[in-house]
């Protein structure tokens, strides 16, 4: 990251004035790059590939795009640290949209692709990662590669070659609907080339609602800052009395994910490193210990109370020459809260990468007011994955996914109580199930196999050649199977002893639920309904970027149920209205194929890797 650093400051030191207002393009525009539409002045021009090419980073004069479509080809020599990028929405040298690869880190990481926004000139890179900030991509070197950012309001769309979806989809610009004009940067040491640069303004561009973005629990969102001070000298032990009493405090609230960054206030002021103080007041109704999630870069050291609890270091390589500093909610804390107001006071210190903190409390669970528990069990499970109710025998069947190798079903009560912890032996990290009269249906690693439950014996097991990673398993009327290849993105269609690929090119499906003309596909970010006949595909929710859909079952009352892995669940209503009905998410516990009783009202909740299963009520009027 030390090249583009330097990249970077290069750009920075930069005066660009742009004009604030350019005309609207009807049809796309190239961009050659001449002196007359771009400056120029840290960039150059040569021939590559068999093109006029450009290295550095240009500028275009005299443009401001809002909403339209921007295009560059960018080439790269072999797994180079290139950093090149397009710039979008400039409105001067330290403020705009960023987006840019790496192309030493393809194909094997999901980072190579980011969204990276930039605030008062600090580039931000470590506060921007994960589903619809990142994605991996494939740079192919020494060849031309196509970039397109499709922009409109508060999203944008990013594609890459000749592929038909987004490589990545951001549905909430940092910057917010802003406009200005266009940008490319990269290094001038001959590593990375632009060429062929077109774009096209579009005031009527609009993209697809994003998916609804539920609250996230526990966020510690209020925040007083003080102004930048210079980080040479500050002894990060000690609480920081003079610096307290003498700071000018400013109000900051956190955005969506809790971050707080700095940037969007202040600017860097200080190259060997800048310092700022922030605090935030803690009510406790009595004597209590609370737990903390936080992240931070680059450098921290928090204080409750005047007392230094914990300091800690997160700068680019300092831990490793592989950590990256990336900021989330990695670490965490108790704290002794007294009784009152209890002030928590950080001392922030950044060299590069992002400028920030974020907080949340730890062990923060949003429930329904539908929802209530009724019990949670534990008693030798072993990552319970899939729970299938048998009205018949008025008992449950759980699939746990790993023991070492000696993998089982268990038999349980819909009380909670254990009847029969390896009711079924002999399998192979099962996952899904599905329940036929006295047949249950498993599949794990092995393939499928078939459970005769008054025998209690897996009575045949019949292989999945070419399946990867099956996953849960279906049945529509006419006994025909589904089963879902969540690595291979395939639903797969089992009858008559022949295995088939029945809908591909999906995004990890996981569950599956079978209706009288139609199967429901959980997968990843969204729930589809698929004809059985024609294959029709209609997308019945959406849910956010890193959503795993794990558990689908009919709410008896025309919805449905689902379960992200993750650790939220919802309601879809038969009109599409979606609720959450609970997340467990702070506290790492996972939601995976979970069964709902509905004439007990009962959902019965596989916790994963907590090794729980949770029970709760399900009061709510449909």
């Amino acid at each position: 990251m030390k090249a583009n650093k330097r990249t970077m400051a290069g750009f920075l030191a930069l005066f660009l004035t742009f004009a604030s207002q350019g005309s609207a393009y009807a049809q796309k525009k190239a961009a050659e790059f001449d002196p007359a539409l771009w400056d120029l002045e840290r960039a150059k021009i040569v021939d590559h590939l068999g093109r006029k090419a450009l290295i550095g980073s240009a500028f275009l004069k005299d443009v401001r795009l809002q909403s339209g479509v921007i295009e560059v080809d960018i080439a790269t020599t072999e797994r180079t640290r290139s950093y090149p990028g397009l710039l979008f929405r400039v409105q001067d040298a330290a403020n705009y949209e960023r987006v840019y690869i790496r192309p030493h880190r393809s194909p094997f990481y999901d980072d190579v692709l980011q969204y990276g926004p930039v605030f008062n000139g600090v580039d931000s890179w470590q506060l921007y990662n994960g589903p619809g900030l990142t994605a991996g991509l494939e740079v192919l070197p020494g060849r031309w590669n196509r970039l397109k950012i499709v922009v409109a309001g508060t999203q944008a769309q990013v594609f890459w070659n000749d592929a038909a979806e987004p490589s990545l989809v951001i549905d909430d610009l940092a910057r917010g609907d802003s406009s200005g004009t266009i940008g490319l940067v990269g290094p001038m040491d001959g590593t990375a080339f632009f060429s062929n640069l077109d774009y096209r303004t579009d005031d009527g561009l609009t993209l697809p609602p994003p998916a609804p973005r539920e609250a996230a629990c526990g966020l510690i969102s209020v925040w007083e800052i003080s102004a930048p001070f210079a980080a040479v000298g500050v002894d990060f032990r000690k609480y920081p009395v003079e610096a307290v009493a003498a700071a000018s405090w400013k109000p900051l609230a956190a955005d969506r994910r809790g971050l707080v960054d700095v940037s969007r206030t202040f600017p860097r002021k200080f190259r060997a490193g800048d310092c700022v103080l922030a605090r935030t007041t803690l009510a406790a109704e009595s004597d209590s210990l609370l737990r903390v999630d936080f992240g931070y870069s680059d450098i921290i050291t928090v204080f409750l109370n005047g007392r230094p609890l914990y300091s800690g270091n997160a700068i680019y390589q300092s831990r490793d020459r592989s950590f990256l500093g990336i900021v989330g909610y990695h670490d965490n804390l108790f704290l002794q809260l007294k009784k009152g107001d209890n002030e928590l006071l950080l001392l922030v210190g950044e060299t590069m990468g992002g400028w920030a903190f974020c907080f949340r409390r730890g062990d923060e669970v949003f429930s329904h007011a539908a929802l209530k528990k009724e019990w949670s069990t534990k008693n030798g499970l072993a990552l319970p994955e899939a729970v299938v109710f048998d009205p018949k025998n008025n008992v449950c069947y759980v699939s746990n996914y790993f023991n070492e190798g000696r993998e089982f079903i268990s038999k349980i009560s819909p009380s909670g109580e254990i009847i029969e912890l390896e009711w079924i032996k002999g399998l192979r990290m099962p996952t899904g199930m599905h329940l036929k009269g006295n047949t249950l249906y498993a599949v794990d690693r092995s393939g499928l196999n078939v459970i005769d439950i008054k025998k209690r014996e897996i009575t045949k097991k019949i292989p999945l050649p070419g399946l990867r990673m099956a996953n849960d398993v279906a049945m529509d009327r006419a006994g025909n199977l589904f089963i879902s290849d969540t690595a291979a993105g395939i639903v797969y269609h089992y009858a008559g002893g022949k295995l088939e690929p029945w809908l591909e090119n999906l995004s990890r499906p996981n569950a599956l639920l079978c209706e009288k003309d139609r199967l429901l596909v959980g997968q990843n970010e969204k729930l589809i309904a698929v004809n059985l006949k024609d294959k029709a595909t209609q997308v019945l929710a959406r849910f956010e970027p890193g959503a795993n859909i794990d558990g689908i079952e009919a709410d008896g009352s025309g919805g449905y149920l689902d379960g992200d892995h993750n650790g939220r669940l919802y309601r879809l209503a038969a009109q599409g209205e979606r609720t959450l009905l609970l997340d467990t998410t702070n506290p790492g516990e996972k939601i995976a194929d979970f069964a709902y009783i509905p004439k007990l009202k009962r959902l019965i909740i596989p916790s994963f890797d907590n090794n729980t299963l949770t029970a709760y009520s399900l009061d709510f009027i449909f």
